[in-house]
């Protein structure tokens, strides 16, 4: 079982791996403490519309409170565009408004890499997901110091980079069917639910992203964001520089956070 220290916050993080560990009982759990850790967003209407984020996901890492309660979740499955290229799909990640800038982001991303597997072979080269969050990009954005990788979409005014672009276009069309998209933007527009989700448009640290957003997006768009691990030694990079290759949690199976 991993301890991860955030401002003075003693963390724990376990797995759940549906559908077998995600049991009713523990949906709740898990709606009831991330809907507590973020009372500013209408989580409670979106649980009410939305557990396909749990329920489709390959696996779960949980941020679990000195309380037992769930303080943060990165869910993620596999998927598989037409060309044959797995993709790691984020279909959600949330973090406690208390603990954001803090060590929670990077140890949940480590955890849930090992969880996958301990070596580069075992890591899509493609990673996605969908947000309305500038903080989101910016955290994905920090990926990138690895040589080799990127991520879409280019937030500094310049036009996207053409393959780029057209590859967000395909999986844009793989995760959101029937929702507009837009490749010079990223957005893909009125996918999210329940569109007033956030009171506001949240903010970051980085000017040109928060513009991007403004700009771009309004209440119930998403941005898609693609990194692009770019090859294997990318990918070996990326689980040493997350710690990967040595993390060890518990699963609820055994560990039995959720309750």
């Amino acid at each position: 079982m991993t301890t991860v220290t955030a401002d003075r916050h003693a963390l724990r993080l376990v797995h759940i791996r549906p559908p077998a560990e995600l049991t009713g009982e523990r949906e709740q759990w898990l709606v009831d403490g991330l809907t507590a850790a973020l009372p500013s967003l209408r989580m409670r209407e979106l649980f009410a519309l939305r557990r396909d984020m749990f329920r489709s996901a390959g696996l779960i890492t949980v941020a679990v409170g000195p309380d037992g309660n769930a303080v943060g979740a990165l869910a993620s499955r596999r998927d598989r565009l037409p060309s044959g290229a797995q993709l790691l799909h984020a279909t959600t990640q949330f973090v406690a408004e208390g603990l954001r800038h803090t060590g929670v982001f990077r140890a949940s991303w480590g955890a849930h890499f090992a969880a996958l597997g301990h070596t580069a072979d075992d890591l899509p080269l493609l990673i996605a997901l969908k947000t309305y969050n500038p903080v989101v990009l910016c955290g994905m954005r920090a990926f990138t110091r690895i040589p080799g990788t990127s991520l879409y979409p280019d937030c500094t005014g310049a036009p996207q980079d053409r393959a780029h672009a057209e590859r967000a276009a395909r999986i844009a069309a793989l995760l959101a069917p029937g929702h507009p998209f837009d490749p010079a933007t990223g957005v893909i527009s009125g996918i999210g639910i329940p569109p007033d989700l956030y009171p506001r448009l949240p903010r970051c640290r980085d000017e040109a992203v928060n513009a991007h957003f403004a700009r771009a997006t309004r209440p119930g768009d998403r941005v898609l964001c693609v990194f692009d691990v770019g090859t294997r030694a990318g990918a070996a990079a990326l689980l040493r520089a997350f710690g990967a290759a040595t993390a060890a949690t518990a699963a609820t199976g055994t560990g039995g956070a959720a309750r």
